[in-house]
């Protein structure tokens, strides 16, 4: 025995048919204005549209940004996690190291002052990103 299922889609309320959606762009120029030209407009602070991070000589498997957007960190094979410099130069700031095996995951504590790495040498680390030295190994 079968039922038939009425497929109905429900409209919206909030958006009205057929209109465009409006996306509004916050573009701040050097002396302090915003600048409302769309030949300009940036969607970060990087000096460049695209940016080659090198450091790891592994292959890299997790990348995570702290929650203030500062700072990024990558985690290796090569048993390391680089700290960059999120924005201008992207440049590397610090280095994680201590794990005896690759570093297959990381991540930022929700004030952005910690990180803790998992390696496959079965242990998590718990670091200063800051000094980025290694407060607790569990």
């Amino acid at each position: 025995m079968s039922a038939a299922v009425n497929a109905h889609k429900r409209q919206r309320t909030d958006d009205a048919p057929n209109e465009p959606q409006a996306l509004t762009l916050y573009n701040p120029t050097n002396d302090g204005g915003v600048d409302d030209t769309y030949s300009s407009i940036r969607t970060s602070s990087l000096s460049h549209t695209t940016m080659k991070l090198t450091g790891h000589t592994g292959s890299v498997y997790s990348l995570a940004y702290s929650p203030d957007g500062e700072c990024l960190a990558s985690a290796s094979f090569d048993m390391t996690a680089l700290l960059w410099n999120a924005g201008g130069d992207c440049q590397n700031i610090n280095v994680l190291k201590g794990h005896k095996n690759a570093i297959l995951d990381l991540k930022w504590s929700s004030d952005s002052e910690f990180i803790v790495t998992a390696s496959a040498d079965k242990t998590l680390a718990w670091w200063d990103g800051s000094t980025a030295n290694r407060i607790k190994k569990m």
